[in-house]
């Protein structure tokens, strides 16, 4: 007969497989429908609500875990500092103390992230805990102490529609759009901007590049300076620079000469 402990031991090692699986087909159909959702519904929304949705900025664990240190106490994105974020996960671990309660929330982005949620001793209110297995949206504020980095939950909700995980992950990819004025994919993964879709300036040296492509070496900055003299160096250089942001252009012998990514 199978002892308690082992047949415990089982029962958790499928839950993991189970909920790591639904997680997974989550991902898959968010990926399915987020261009489409971006395209139709978020270049709707007015610039100012915009702004007040990253005052609580959507995050992957692992942007979290890699977010650049700005000060002390705050963190960045690119340029943007925040104070408060959200994500969403399943919580993997429970360890209640004293004057806190201590989460494991998994992602499946990175390893997983320490979250605190302390007790408020002069509230009566009884705290609920999630329990190991639920999906939660946690709100809350990054902090690294002895380099560890954890998030101070100021919010932990359970989440009973399985909706809400897609959601956030739109979010996420929404909100780093802004920030980073690029294109991301549902894994934020930076995706290049068709170039149909390129200002025409950008259009035009792309365009010249592209001819002179059929060369190892590419096209040097005084060729495509002379066959775009319509152009200014300024705008040139500026658009070179916009180009090999976006993934259309690289260095190919030296930094004069340029070569697109694809004919």
């Amino acid at each position: 007969m199978m002892g308690n402990g082992v047949f415990s031991c089982h029962v958790k090692r499928l839950s993991f497989l189970q909920s790591s699986f639904f997680f997974a087909k989550q991902e898959e159909e968010a990926a399915r429908i987020s261009c489409r959702f971006l395209r139709q519904h978020l270049r709707r929304i007015p610039v100012a609500a915009q702004m007040t949705v990253l005052q609580i900025v959507p995050c992957s664990v692992s942007q979290l875990l890699s977010a650049s240190k700005a000060s002390s106490d705050t963190f960045a994105l690119s340029d943007l500092e925040f104070n408060q974020v959200s994500v969403v996960g399943v919580i993997r671990e429970l360890g209640p103390f004293v004057k806190y309660v201590q989460y494991c929330l998994d992602d499946m982005t990175g390893p997983p992230l320490t979250v605190r949620q302390w007790v408020n001793s002069e509230d009566c209110t009884p705290l609920v805990f999630a329990s190991p297995g639920s999906y939660v949206k946690v709100i809350g504020s990054l902090r690294s102490s002895t380099g560890e980095r954890s998030l101070q939950a100021k919010h932990i909700r359970v989440i009973t529609d399985l909706n809400e995980i897609t959601s956030h992950m739109l979010e996420v990819v929404h909100a780093h759009m802004q920030i980073f004025k690029k294109k991301f994919d549902v894994n934020m993964n930076i995706t290049a901007v068709p170039s149909e879709d390129l200002p025409s300036v950008q259009g035009q040296v792309l365009h010249v590049i592209r001819r002179g492509s059929v060369r190892d070496i590419g096209i040097g900055f005084k060729e495509l300076q002379s066959q775009l003299d319509f152009l200014s160096i300024k705008d040139i250089k500026s658009s070179l620079t916009s180009l090999m942001d976006q993934g259309f252009v690289y260095h190919t012998i030296d930094e004069n000469h340029f070569k697109s990514t694809d004919p």
